[in-house]
């Protein structure tokens, strides 16, 4: 049976404060500003404060007046698809014809490869445009020039080596780099490439209309890709969730309506759980080339057909991925205390698309680091793994380098291949190294509460207040509060039990409160029970009504 709380509470302000703002610009370190209405320009960075962006500009210009075959060179996730239909659709807008590559992930493998510039090549290529990826493909480079084909590098991973000899290399996070905002997705480097190329090629009133139109694609880029919703980031998404929501792009209306959005107003968990997840199942199970199909469709039957399409992949891959982590769950010890610090899991024949899922979903749920594993044809075991904040994980494995053929990452994920006959020594090793430097107590999860609360400041207007004042997101969590001592009135099931309603009371006002996946507890609480509520504030909006609605996170029985 699952303890409550389920999570130690760090509440940030045990004191009920006098300014909501205050408190949340105070516990995010955000600057005074940061809520403040404003323009999206103001908000922006000049796109030429990122390194190489004028030789990448020139370049490009260059081929246009010259006639040359572009091929754009995307990536198989969310983010490298919206950069690669991001910059299709600006040579379109221009009416200069391109082509686009998506590598596959099982053929292929990430980034820019030798044999991606052959298959570059063979398509007549005389110039190749790199999204969200490039920083690492120095062979790739060279293989290029050996051919005298010219590269121009669109990426945002960070730089680990020296610098690929392309004729431009754009990326915030060159170790030169001094960009204001480095962490930026690639769909935004690609963003700023076309408004610096938009600037030279269009009247102002249609770059600009143009760009705002793209905002939809940087927004779902930038989300998927889990970068913090802050600084330059905050304002793209603020402004971008608007145009997703009235979007008249085919691809995006069937985006949503499979995602069960539809015309509702698009928030950033409606992207990272509802339509994001379909863009990625594509390259997951199959071919991305699917998902920067739909984004590109140019009428509705199209998109609907292929959005179809897309959602019966991450049905499938839903399906494969309860089944994965069943197999893990009865394999593992039952008593979380019996495990080791780190897990490592593999099975021969597990999709590598969702190996990633799977470390993903037992870090979350065993609070510890995890890698999972399948093999590749070579019978090489290839990992994806995912950490906690309180271990580096791409630092740890960088201790076991001897074991791989190739590994990165940073903080809390890392990809790595290591040799079969390397496979055994290195799990052991690093299970060890685990187990010594990860200590009892960072193995309890933490939830971050922003402070406790009057109940009078639990309230619509305040709910509404905080929804208008977002979006929220990685490094920028939508507020979580603390309401003591409640009475328990009443327990609903909803969805045969596996979520519940809870009518709660405290000082002769009812709050209604929402507590999803909450089956575990539905035998453990009970009518008449006082509890300190851990919760964020919602609107819930019914037939043209709107109320208040507590969501749960957590909570503690005190009688």
């Amino acid at each position: 049976m699952i303890p409550l709380p389920q999570k130690k509470w760090r509440i940030l302000n045990q004191n009920p404060p006098d300014s909501i703002i205050d408190l949340l610009l105070s516990n995010r370190n955000l600057p005074p500003d940061h809520f403040k209405s404003f323009r999206l320009s103001e908000r922006m960075y000049d796109p030429y404060l990122l390194p190489d962006m004028q030789k990448g500009v020139e370049r490009i210009l260059q081929a246009i007046r010259r006639g040359e075959k572009i091929v754009i060179f995307g990536d198989y996730d969310v983010d490298g698809i919206t950069a690669t239909v991001l910059l299709v659709c600006f040579f379109r807008q221009i009416r200069y014809p391109v082509q686009y590559i998506i590598p596959h992930r099982e053929k292929d493998g990430y980034g820019l490869r030798p044999s991606g510039v052959d298959q570059a090549i063979a398509l007549g290529a005389e110039l190749i445009i790199t999204v969200d990826n490039g920083i690492s493909s120095g062979p790739a480079i060279d293989h290029a020039r050996k051919l005298n084909l010219d590269v121009v590098i669109t990426d945002h991973h960070l730089q680990d080596g020296k610098l690929p000899a392309a004729v431009a290399v754009i990326n915030p996070n060159r170790l030169d780099s001094q960009y204001p905002f480095k962490t930026i997705c690639g769909v935004t480097v690609a963003f700023k490439l076309a408004y610096a190329l938009s600037r030279e090629l269009m009247q102002e009133a249609d770059y600009q209309q143009f760009l705002l139109d793209q905002l939809d694609l940087v927004t779902i880029g930038t989300i998927a890709d889990v970068m913090p919703v802050r600084d330059e980031n905050y304002a793209l998404i603020k402004f971008g969730l608007r145009v997703i929501t009235r979007s008249k792009k085919p691809g995006i209306i069937a985006l949503k309506k499979v995602a069960g959005i539809g015309a509702k107003e698009v928030t950033p968990v409606a992207i990272g759980f509802f339509m994001a997840p379909r863009l990625n199942a594509a390259g997951r199970l199959d071919s991305a080339m699917k998902a920067v199909e739909l984004l590109l469709a140019g009428n509705d039957e199209e998109a609907t057909r292929l959005a179809g399409e897309l959602d019966t992949l991450n049905r499938e891959r839903q399906k494969l991925q309860g089944i994965y982590i069943d197999d893990v769950l009865d394999k593992l010890p039952k008593n979380s205390e019996a495990m080791d610090k780190a897990l490592i899991v593999e099975n021969d024949f597990w999709q590598p698309g969702i190996i990633g899922l799977i470390s993903g979903r037992l870090k979350e749920q065993f609070s510890r680091p995890v890698i999972a594993f399948t093999k590749d044809e070579q019978g090489n075991y290839v990992g994806s793994a995912r950490s906690t904040d309180v271990f580096h994980v791409t630092n740890a494995l960088s201790l076991f380098q001897e074991h791989f053929l190739s590994f990165g990452g940073h903080h809390k994920a890392a990809g790595l291949t290591v040799k079969g006959s390397e496979f055994e020594s290195f799990r052991q090793k690093f299970i060890a190294y685990a187990n010594e430097q990860i200590m009892d107590e960072d193995l309890i999860a933490v939830l971050d509460i922003d402070s406790a609360l009057n109940t009078w400041q639990v309230s619509a207007d305040n709910a509404k207040f905080i929804r208008e004042i977002g979006p929220y997101g990685e490094s920028n969590p939508e507020p979580v509060f603390l309401l003591k001592d409640l009475l328990i009135k009443q327990i609903i099931q909803l969805t045969e039990g596996k979520h519940l309603r809870l009518i709660l009371e405290k000082d002769n006002q009812n709050f209604e409160a929402v507590w999803w996946n909450s089956n575990s507890f539905k035998d453990i609480i009970r009518f008449n029970q006082r509890i300190n509520l851990v919760f964020r504030m919602d609107i819930n909006s019914w037939k043209g009504s709107e109320k208040l609605q507590l969501v749960v996170d957590d909570m503690e029985i005190i009688s």
